[in-house]
């Protein structure tokens, strides 16, 4: 699991690099089932001491759908067990079981398909929401090389791991850097005609962002990735990947068009945002139990 005691989610695989050898070694001789079978022995801990992360995911529950305590507490609880069958899966990825999962695809062919024969680069935004990270490894391309941003302070194991398996899909990974110099690798890929991924519901660095109803809550979400497209004239798809069942994901790919009434890049850029804020709910109703922001997102009424 991930570490989600601070008041800011770290964003850290939790378990160590014995840990995360261990279960890539369970999962070279054992179904990913059985380690949801031992996860079930592990996520009450989590909830019972990750005082800030459950009640950021229970307020998510109260205050974006509008739940009950009792409602919102249960909902917590398959947002942890879900949370926790995502990431043994990409576990189950790392240890060689890549062939067993599955994707349906809704939108690749029209849309990221469509622009992968097109000259000039483009962007892919996803969010912390269901499993953006396994499409890199499940989907193969090897026509336009993709810049995918992470956070950089995860251990050397799951380091490892990553850019293994996304190496193979023409993927290099790209570290957020408190010195900013990411962006200008993310600059780079564009003018080079690759395509950028990178998050679209955290802050990184700058503090521009548009307010945006999100079910029954509001909340603050970045323009940065929407300016880059806005300034190099690019092209940007929306990517959400929500898991279905044991081995099998759901890939959704939407188009992000600007509002054409819009003149100046930074009115563009805000308009893109609002359209992709309004994307993300909607695939978020869908799947409620798969909202992964584990700290306080929402803004207090």
């Amino acid at each position: 699991m991930a570490n989600t005691t601070s008041g800011k989610w770290a964003g850290v695989t939790g378990g160590g690099n014995f840990g995360q050898r261990s279960l890539i070694f369970l999962f070279r001789h054992c179904d990913v089932r059985v380690g949801y079978a031992i996860m079930y022995l592990v996520i009450p801990f989590y909830i019972l001491f990750g005082g800030k992360g459950r009640r950021a995911i229970m307020r998510y529950f109260r205050q974006v759908h509008g739940y009950g305590f009792w409602k919102a507490l249960g909902g917590t609880w398959r947002d942890y067990v879900n949370f926790g069958k995502v990431l043994l899966d990409r576990f189950a990825v790392y240890a060689g079981q890549k062939a067993k999962f599955k994707v349906e695809k809704d939108g690749v062919v029209e849309n990221f398909d469509a622009l992968m024969v097109k000259p000039g680069g483009f962007m892919m935004v996803g969010s912390h929401t269901g499993n953006f990270e396994i499409c890199g490894y499940l989907l193969r391309q090897d026509v336009k090389k993709i810049y995918a941003l992470v956070f950089g302070g995860e251990g050397a194991v799951l380091q490892y791991q990553r850019h293994a398996q996304l190496s193979q899909n023409n993927v290099e990974m790209v570290a957020v850097t408190d010195d900013m110099s990411h962006l200008f690798k993310i600059d780079e890929g564009l003018r080079e005609g690759g395509i950028v991924s990178m998050p679209a519901d955290r802050i990184f660095g700058s503090s521009k962002s548009v307010t945006c109803n999100f079910g029954k809550a509001e909340a603050d979400f970045p323009v940065g990735p929407f300016a880059v497209a806005a300034i190099r004239g690019v092209p940007v798809l929306a990517v959400f990947v929500f898991r279905k069942s044991a081995y099998r994901y759901r890939a959704v790919v939407r188009r992000v068009e600007p509002d054409d009434t819009q003149k100046s890049s930074k009115q563009k850029a805000e308009s893109m945002a609002r359209r992709y804020v309004a994307m993300l709910e909607e695939q978020v109703m869908a799947n409620k139990c798969q909202w992964f922001n584990f700290f306080e997102f929402f803004r207090e009424k």
